[in-house]
């Protein structure tokens, strides 16, 4: 077949209390499109949530754009929203090419094909696996001979052989197509760091995969970490701050800190060249392998807050999940950080397989006894091929996700897992812990003094709210009018 326009799409629906990040995955496929095949393809690239579009408003774009293939990047909680983008699209013109890659594909390809409106799934890293398909394509070449696709063969879903192995030569793919991102409605958003200290801000990887073998991992990018190179990060920081005027880096590796004299070494260059940015770590760093030495650097290459994640304070369940986090060294590494001037951040996760609720009290005093001065509380959410399934399975046997929605794969669900096998309100559980760790005085006091002042702490204390209290969370519809009206009619944006 001939393929001359290719539209990928981040899917999504904009929520009032939701973060943002470009969609790097997407971003590197354009790159990598553009390096090897120079100006081939004509792209279009679509983010629905950013800018708030409707199923209708995607396949009018669909239909003026008329391209040959479409390819999603999807989390699971966007699937709803993918699949009814795929579904008109296909409506449209049954003969094109719909193929999903992300977290979402990886996780759910065999019931993803179940749809048949998706056409093809890209396993794990696509940067490889997304050309080769495009080629296969175009020759009409057996499509199962591809690596690292999933797909139907009469009705059956077939994985084709995998890549021998994850891209090593990280500094090999090019940076992502910074383009194709339009900065300042980035800046309007509430970042993935939950607030920013600079504007405009972009997240950026500086390395993939993890060697620990927590259980609720999905391990997109395998066990074993693969490095850019120091002078790779730096150049790309510089482009973004020289050539973009990006002010803030948000750094959103899985485990920065595991080399931690690369870690130093990007500080060190970030100082000897002078790059003034902002730097901050919202995914969350292995506090056990945190030194102060490290957070000393990153204090003066410009970083204002890091996240740890905790998970829980539980010893039993730290060995159950595989996490395995020392909590001694890691209060330290909290305590370093807040002493050096560094907003602490931690990630904690209530509701595991088996835990009582004396445990997750347990969790809830170390946070609070400790110097963590922003907390974010996850409702765990069991995902199929991780070891989390596997243990759930093991203590719950007659659990599955046979009356889930894509959407109860959220993080904040209404109905989380914990809600669907123990008596406990696994949600008002959540709004306890919000209570009551932010409304102390010592807290609110805290975050005043210590976090930026500018229209996002605002935003997040409101976020906050609604996360304390069921009857904010009501409010989602009014303000989605709102913000919409003042879009279009006073362009007040940032006061939304």
């Amino acid at each position: 077949m001939e393929l001359k326009k290719i539209m990928l799409v981040k899917p999504g629906r904009w929520r009032q209390h939701d973060t943002f990040g470009q969609p790097l995955g997407l971003l590197y496929l354009i790159a990598i499109l553009r390096q090897r095949y120079g100006g081939k393809y004509r792209i279009k690239f679509i983010e629905q949530a950013l800018y708030d579009l409707t199923t209708e408003d995607l396949l009018k774009q669909f239909k003026d754009f008329s391209p040959d293939l479409v390819g999603f990047s999807a989390l699971t909680e966007e699937a709803g929203e993918m699949e009814d983008a795929a579904r008109v699209f296909k409506e449209e013109n049954p003969q094109v090419k719909v193929v999903l890659g992300g977290p979402h594909g990886s996780l759910f390809y065999d019931r993803a094909l179940l749809n048949k409106n998706i056409d093809y799934v890209c396993l794990n890293e696509a940067e490889r696996t997304f050309p080769a398909l495009l080629e296969a394509l175009e020759r009409n070449d057996p499509i199962d001979k591809v690596p690292g696709l999933a797909l139907r063969i009469e009705d059956k879903v077939v994985l084709t052989p995998p890549e021998q192995d994850f891209i090593e030569n990280l500094d090999g793919i090019p940076f992502p197509a910074w383009d194709y991102i339009d900065f300042e409605r980035y800046s309007r958003q509430i970042s993935m760091n939950g607030y920013c200290h600079s504007r405009p801000w972009a997240i950026i990887f500086t390395s993939r995969g993890c060697p620990f073998k927590c259980a609720y991992c999905h391990h997109l990018f395998g066990k074993r970490v693969r490095k850019r190179s120091g002078e790779n990060v730096i150049d790309e920081i510089k482009l973004l701050r020289g050539f973009y005027k990006v002010k803030e880096i948000q750094i959103c590796d899985d485990i920065f800190n595991f080399d931690l004299a690369r870690a130093k070494n990007i500080c060190d260059e970030i100082v000897n060249q002078d790059i003034e940015v902002s730097i901050s770590f919202p995914n969350g760093v292995r506090a056990d392998l945190m030194d102060r030495e490290l957070i000393q650097k990153l204090k003066a290459a410009g970083c204002y807050s890091i996240t740890y994640a905790i998970e829980t304070a539980s010893p039993r369940l730290q060995k159950l999940i595989g996490k395995n986090l020392d909590l001694e060294k890691a209060k330290q590494a909290i305590e370093w950080t807040y002493q050096e001037g560094i907003i602490p951040q931690a990630f904690v996760m209530l509701g595991f397989p088996t835990e009582v609720p004396e445990e997750i009290q347990m969790t809830l005093d170390w946070i609070m006894n400790s110097k963590i001065l922003r907390c974010v509380f996850f409702s765990v959410v069991v995902y199929p091929r991780t070891d989390l399934f596997e243990i759930v399975r093991q203590h719950y046997p007659d659990f599955d996700f046979s009356d889930y929605h894509w959407s109860d794969f959220y993080y904040n669900s209404e109905t989380p897992f914990y809600s669907r096998v123990t008596p406990y309100d696994g949600q008002e559980i959540r709004r306890d812990a919000y209570r009551k760790f932010y409304f102390r005085l010592s807290i609110i006091l805290k975050i005043l003094w210590w976090f930026p002042k500018n229209t996002m702490i605002i935003r997040r204390i409101w976020w906050g709210l609604r996360k304390s209290f069921s009857s904010f969370s009501k409010t989602d519809n009014l303000f989605r009018s709102i913000r919409k009206l003042a879009i279009k009619s006073f362009s007040l944006l940032l006061l939304f």
